[in-house]
């Protein structure tokens, strides 16, 4: 049974946004002793399909590897009562949490309650699901679906001093802490989503991946310890997001409406497994430095329906190649390899399904490149081609080999790589045929 939280506030950081991100910021957190939970947000689709394939190798792996990197220096900090609610677990969170369990008895900490929510792999479950596209060929390699609030809040009830899931809504993970601890109903859980939203891309918010027209970016240094946002939500819903006194940043109005409209495809309707959020309403408000009040956010019924995001192997490989050239005419010498390439991969390999850009030119905007200026000192021709087999991903990669003696001058520094096929499919899946569960790690 929860106990009554015994302050006015309860105060969220977001320790992570990406597998890989930065383990100091987090640590950093704990030590403060200001936040009361740390939201590790550490799962998205590429690593989701690395972690199954790990799974299938052993079914004692598949959760994210750097998982006791994070928490040696965290859980001292969890035993003094700062919770972390992550998806380290990635495609097997029962493993993950027996893990952390050892590692918590490594370190003389064999008390803390640790929590697996298990219930998203719905694998066996795909030809249920409503897909968004047609499904013509290919095999399931896994499906997923994005859990809620209800498992990690039932957690927490429980006594749970770490939590650790799989697939769940990155807003919901985030949110999790501070709905259970304040007991949030209806807006106020809007309003709690809506910082679950803002937070789950840590340093994005703070600064990172922000430019502003007539304001200088943040120097080497400042982005080198960039602080990440912790947030205090009352138990109205309303919330200041910060950093914590000191660090390194830019909190303010323009990035927290950057990242307000990130991955949003309708303001008024953003759904999440919990509710579906109204954006339309919300307002910031810079409260000090490096400080932003959030308000406005209003909360519709949760949907029906729970997104899945499956993973489908596909026949062949793709073969993701590139060629260097440099010095004087390298453009022009880049542009004509490239129009080789269109000729010989359909004429002699009869490859049709091919990209072909030039690094540094074209190669992210396309046709909306805009015009050069002057001709760069140096370029990278790069083709991406779909192949039936090894065989001819193996003929593609020989015909790049073929420019540095067979085509323009100074073609080197080839680069190539093959991969499998595999494509992530959306779809939904009908709430009741989802059922989440808890799993209390035991190690003996």
């Amino acid at each position: 049974m929860a106990k009554k939280w015994p302050k006015d506030s309860f105060t969220i950081g977001a320790g992570a946004g990406f597998a890989g991100d930065r383990i100091e910021p987090a640590v950093q957190m704990a030590q403060s002793g200001e936040v009361d939970a740390i939201a590790l947000e550490c799962l998205a689709e590429r690593t989701l399909v690395n972690a199954i394939r790990l799974r299938e190798a052993n079914p004692d792996a598949g959760y994210d590897p750097r998982l006791k990197r994070r928490f040696r220096p965290l859980l001292p900090h969890v035993a003094r009562g700062c919770r972390v609610i992550t998806n380290l677990g990635a495609a097997n969170p029962g493993a993950a949490a027996r893990a952390t369990s050892r590692l918590a008895r490594e370190l003389g900490l064999s008390k803390l309650r640790i929590a697996a929510v298990t219930g998203d792999d719905v694998r066996d479950r795909v030809d249920e699901v409503e897909w968004t596209q047609s499904i013509e060929e290919g095999q399931w390699i896994g499906a997923h679906v994005y859990l809620g609030l209800e498992p990690m809040i039932a957690a927490l009830d429980e006594g749970a001093d770490v939590v650790i899931t799989g697939r769940v809504a990155d807003s919901s993970l985030v949110a999790a802490a501070p709905v259970q601890a304040l007991a949030l109903e209806g807006d106020a859980v809007a309003a709690a989503l809506t910082v679950g939203h803002l937070l789950e891309c840590s340093g994005q918010i703070t600064g990172g991946n922000l430019t502003e027209p007539g304001i200088s970016d943040l120097s080497p240094e400042e982005l080198a310890g960039i602080g990440y946002p912790i947030a205090d939500i009352a138990p109205d819903g309303a919330a200041t997001i910060r950093l914590l006194d000191g660090q390194s940043g830019r909190l303010n109005v323009a990035g927290c409406t950057l990242q307000l409209l990130y991955e949003v495809h309708d303001p008024r309707a953003y759904i999440t497994p919990d509710a579906v959020l109204d954006f339309t309403g919300v307002s910031f408000e810079e409260t000090g430095p490096n400080q932003v009040r959030l308000s406005g956010t209003r909360g519709l019924a949760r949907p029906d329906r729970l997104k899945v995001i499956g993973f489908l192997a596909r026949r062949g490989l793709i073969a993701d190649i590139e060629i260097a050239y440099a010095g004087t005419g390298a453009l022009a010498r880049a542009r004509l390899a490239a129009d080789i390439l269109r000729l010989r991969l359909p004429r002699e390999l009869g490859i049709s399904d091919f990209v072909i850009d030039l690094v540094g030119v074209d190669s992210v905007l396309g046709a909306g490149s805009l015009p050069l200026r002057c001709e760069p000192p140096e370029l990278r021709v790069h083709l991406s081609a779909r192949c039936e087999d090894a065989e001819m991903a193996q003929a593609v990669e020989d015909e790049i080999y073929a420019l540095t003696i067979s085509g323009p001058a100074g073609g080197g520094s080839v680069r190539s790589e093959r991969r499998g096929r595999v494509e992530s499919i959306t779809g939904f899946l009908p709430r009741d045929r989802v059922s989440a569960r808890i799993e209390w790690a035991h190690e003996p």
